[in-house]
């Protein structure tokens, strides 16, 4: 087998098989057509080299289609839910003041809309704003403020802001006159003869010194002239007017000219959530997969390591780590106590570790939440290790212990699991030769990888049965939750939960919450196989502050503003549903409004100014989060769509074929 890429993705999207599509698609959080193979499961990785080795997974380790390529480079958002100041910071540079032609812009999404939030630009110089009423701001609008002759002054929006909604802010500065756009419409203009210039402060994005602001933006850009103002279609690209562009690609970096640092903290994270609208559907062989490890005793071992003692070899992949603390990537063994080589993430850093060699310990700064990728390799006596594409180690070695590879923890032999990894590992790949020059720097690949000469283990982890079509989750399914083609309301497979202790999982992101005051729909379609036993099923929760479930067949629904207390609703004796039906399940947050759809008919409604609060936890298909097989549900469930908005406002036609996986 050549390439892990030439199988079929079972779990591929299927509303593009149509040529389907969906205006809304970039407020698309999670899709999932669960097309996959007959008993298909997450957990069973294939190598794609020749060399076939067998892959062993442990604990819970899954994968899916969130990869480092999940979202073309320049179609990337940051998302911010840092609790420190700082959490996104551009150091200080002269050409970020606004004393000349000028133009600040980026797209902005919000789903908390409280007051005095900064969303970008520079301390005490100009900033786009949301609600910022301390300085000249509107209550609920946004706005662009700026500092003239020592005083703040503010442009307004002219309208109110929706929550859960993606906007193009723009301001140009020509001459004396600052213009504030949105969406490429004109919000007024302000003159400013002598703005403010503070060459020391710097640029931020959803932050400052004092403050941090919860929000995704993407493709923000500071200019040297004065823009097109028209609304725009696809991402920003670098030119010699551009003196910043930042919030586009899969890590934290500046695409402008100058490549300006950018400094992050925890919270602070990449997002393949964005503003464009795409017209090509997600392809493993494009957009990559990964595999997720929640930190738990997860890991693979492959128990004859591709790596030999003394010959040359390039190990390269992927990784996103979600924790600062010391955990292993990847890593080859001949018991801990003697040499071992490792590759692991700890207070931000990427390190080469090796017992016995000069230079161990060494690495790469590297933030969290961002995509990073690695190279170590072997030249004759010389191993060298790159981090994004710069040479971090360089130094001679002498022989690599030889035993088995294991990735995502250090051991998985001892049974302890030592420094288990949190986060997405991506694109293992490994030869026997070396793949790269050796000099200062390497190309970082902007594709996934496939097999090269002497190419010995090739993990592009693509194998996943149940995947999110937007490209966004990875999906987890355990016990004996798998894809079947017994049943399904689209397509050829859905997934089936039989009602003792299966179920799925994936975990929020920052996209996929429903939290705060922003509308949104969580919708599926759902056929019982037995809709007595047990005699509660829980379908879809998230906490305990989201639960759509069935008493006997009878629709319910639970909400709470606490994660405890179900204030919002606690609402039962809906519709009894029939075995061996398919129903369309939609609830939809429209406002004050909470209303449960049945094939398109309101079931079950509430009304309540309290915005949900789930606690932060992950989304559970088919039992309920706090005790994970408490009320296990008995059937299947078929295209899983989450949507940032209220796609149904009243009754309306059920969906007669499948949700789209593109935008235009």
């Amino acid at each position: 087998m050549a390439n892990s890429f030439d199988k079929t993705l079972m779990g591929a999207a299927a509303g593009g098989d149509d040529g389907l599509s969906d205006d809304q698609f970039n407020r698309v959080s999670f899709l999932s057509h669960f097309e996959g193979s007959n008993n298909g499961v997450n957990n069973a990785f294939d190598d794609g080299s020749a060399s076939n080795h067998t892959i062993t997974a442990n604990g819970n380790v899954t994968q899916g289609s969130f990869s480092p390529f999940a979202r073309p480079d320049g179609e990337w958002a940051f998302n911010n839910t840092a609790s420190t100041n700082d959490s996104f910071k551009v150091t200080a540079h002269d050409n970020f003041d606004m004393t000349n032609s000028f133009t600040i812009e980026g797209w902005i999404f919000l789903s908390d809309l409280t007051a005095n939030k900064l969303l970008f630009g520079r301390e005490n110089n100009y900033w786009m704003t949301h609600d910022y009423q301390g300085i000249g701001g509107a209550s609920g609008k946004f706005g662009f403020n700026y500092q003239n002759s020592g005083s703040w002054g503010a442009i307004n929006a002219s309208a109110a802001t929706v929550a859960n909604t993606w906007y193009f802010l723009q301001a140009t500065y020509v001459g004396t006159t600052v213009t504030f756009y949105i969406n490429g419409v004109s919000q007024g203009t302000a003159s400013v003869s002598s703005p403010a210039s503070n060459t020391d402060k710097p640029f931020y994005v959803l932050s400052m010194s004092n403050a941090t602001h919860a929000g995704k933006a993407s493709n923000v850009r500071l200019s040297s002239v004065a823009r097109s103002t028209s609304l725009p279609t696809s991402k920003f690209t670098s030119d010699s007017d551009t003196e910043l562009l930042v919030c586009q690609s899969n890590r934290f970096v500046d695409n402008g000219p100058d490549g300006h640092t950018i400094t992050t903290t925890a919270g602070a994270s990449v997002s393949a959530f964005g503003p464009f609208l795409t017209s090509a559907v997600y392809d493993p062989a494009v957009n990559g997969a990964s595999a997720y490890f929640d930190g738990t005793a997860d890991a693979l071992s492959i128990a004859a390591s591709p790596i030999s003692a003394s010959g040359n070899f390039t190990l390269e992949g992927w990784v996103y780590s979600n924790s600062a603390s010391e955990q292993a990537i990847v890593g080859q063994y001949q018991g801990r106590s003697t040499g071992r080589m490792i590759i692991t993430t700890g207070s931000g850093l990427l390190i080469f570790f090796q017992n016995g060699v000069t230079g161990g310990n060494n690495g790469s700064s590297v933030a969290l939440g961002q995509w990073a990728h690695f190279v170590l390799q072997r030249t004759g006596s010389n191993i060298a290790f790159y981090v994004n594409g710069a040479r971090v180690l360089n130094n001679s070695a002498g022989n690599i212990a030889q035993d088995y590879l294991v990735i995502g923890t250090e051991d998985v032999n001892s049974g302890s699991y030592p420094n288990t990894f949190d986060g997405y590992i991506s694109n293992i790949r490994i030869t026997s030769s070396a793949v790269y020059s050796e000099g200062t720097s390497i190309t970082v690949p902007t594709a996934p990888y496939s097999t090269v000469t002497n190419t010995n283990f090739l993990l592009n982890m693509a194998d996943g049965q149940a995947i999110d079509s937007a490209a966004q989750n990875n999906l987890n399914l355990f016990g004996t939750a798998k894809t079947s083609t017994a049943q399904y309301k689209f397509g050829t497979a859905s997934l089936l939960l039989d009602g003792n202790s299966d179920y799925a999982t994936f975990p929020e992101n920052g996209a996929n919450d429903i939290d705060g005051g922003g509308n949104w729909t969580v919708e599926f379609f759902w056929r019982f196989v037995n809709k007595t036993s047990p005699a509660y099923q829980e379908l879809i929760t998230k906490g305990t502050g989201f639960q759509i479930y069935t008493s006997s067949g009878s629709l319910s629904l639970a909400l709470s503003s606490n994660n405890s207390s179900y204030d919002i609703a606690n609402a039962t004796g809906g519709t009894t549903l029939d075995n061996d039906v398919w129903y369309h399940l939609a609830l939809v947050k429209n406002g004050t409004s909470y209303k449960l759809y049945l094939n398109g008919t309101s079931d079950l409604s509430v009304t309540s100014s309290s915005n949900l609060d789930t606690g932060g936890f992950p989304w559970f298909l088919g039992t309920l989060r706090t005790a994970e097989t408490t009320y296990p549900s008995n059937g299947y469930m078929d295209e899983v769509r989450i949507s940032k908005f209220a796609r149904y406002t009243s009754n309306f036609t059920a969906p007669t074929e499948p949700f789209a996986d593109k935008g235009q």
